[in-house]
């Protein structure tokens, strides 16, 4: 009879009205508890995640590559938007197929060019400003960038940077420091890269896509930027910056972007993948890794920031309904960009 008074009462689980306290009646107390505050913490992310701001990883002196570009409606939004004028916008396809496949591409693209203002200039300050005016290539394989194929001297080269000027007596107190090498480039973006509909079987097509963004990526590395120098307040800088006073009322307040600030960190690799299978089958982040790179953060890829921006697809414009856009649209779809940098070595122990 003792084991019978050990038992207890049978659980009162089914019946109405709170449980009394017990062994039986413990866990599920603990499991509710558990489950409401995971409801409020949803409800306290999800407003932050409504409310936060988008994310514009360009600034305006940025010496920017953008790679695979489709009807080049991104890089006219950086150009004309976003006042980027040292941009090269790049496309896989050559001249005549591109303009084929997307009808809108040419007006963009005369956008992308004629979006510096004229100014009241000798033709010999027009011509050095030129420089750093936004360009268009074609035929560019993203496998190849800087070399045969894949934009040469072109891309190799890029745009010169601002260095900055150390005052006389400031040189002379600072012993000679070796720079590390640095490529051309602050930012190259490769926005929704796609090989294509080479196979209907998917997992070939899962590797043809990693096998593109691998070699990608290995041929960025040495096309990026190292950091710049820190900058103190007796250094001044070499010659003028065209753009520093162009503009300076039109700020953008509804992305989150530094506008005209000076980038401080080394170049930046941003590649954009829509966030279904069967992208998040190619597991970039690992793909990056194997080319020595990191990942330093990623965010929502943010479509209304870019105005005029669409999702150009691989096979080209898809007629719909009323001669207007068909098949499905990119904008539609949740997608994120990633930023990749050069991975650090850690220093040597001695």
């Amino acid at each position: 009879m003792p084991r019978k008074k050990q038992r207890g009462p049978p659980p009162r689980s089914n019946r109405p009205g709170p449980p009394k306290p017990g062994p039986s009646s413990q866990p599920k107390a603990k499991g509710s508890k558990q489950d409401s505050g995971a409801a409020k913490d949803a409800q306290k992310k999800a407003p932050v995640q409504a409310n936060q701001r988008p994310i514009v990883p360009f600034l305006r002196g940025d010496r920017i590559l953008l790679i695979g570009e489709g009807d080049f409606s991104f890089a006219r939004s950086l150009a004309k938007q976003y006042k980027c004028r040292k941009l090269l916008a790049t496309c896989y396809d050559s001249q005549e197929t591109l303009f084929e496949k997307y009808p809108q591409a040419e007006q963009n693209i005369n956008d992308i060019l004629h979006s510096k203002p004229k100014s009241s200039e000798s033709q010999d300050q027009e011509k050095q400003k030129s420089t750093n005016s936004p360009k268009v290539l074609f035929s560019i394989d993203a496998r190849k960038l800087g070399a045969q194929g894949g934009g040469g001297k072109e891309i190799k080269n890029g745009f010169p940077r601002r260095e900055r000027k150390i005052p006389a007596w400031k040189a002379q107190q600072q012993p000679p420091v070796p720079k590390p090498a640095s490529g051309p480039w602050d930012v190259i973006c490769f926005n929704f890269p796609h090989v294509g509909g080479i196979s209907t079987d998917v997992n070939r097509q899962v590797r043809f896509n990693q096998e593109l963004l691998v070699a990608f990526f290995k041929a960025c590395v040495p096309l990026l930027s190292a950091a710049p120098d820190p900058v103190d307040s007796d250094d001044e800088w070499e010659g003028e910056d065209e753009d520093e006073d162009e503009d300076e009322e039109e700020e953008e307040e509804d992305a989150q972007t530094s506008g005209k600030a000076s980038r401080t960190g080394p170049g930046q690799i941003l590649v954009s993948l829509f966030e279904a299978e069967p992208y998040t089958l190619w597991n970039i982040k690992d793909l990056a890794r194997h080319a020595g790179l990191q990942v330093i953060t990623s965010f929502r890829f943010p479509w209304t920031s870019y105005e005029g921006y669409s999702h150009a697809r691989t096979l080209g414009e898809v007629e719909g309904k009323n001669e207007g856009r068909g098949g499905w649209r990119g904008e539609d779809r949740e997608a994120r960009m990633y930023v990749f940098e050069v991975k650090k070595l850690p220093f040597p122990c001695i």
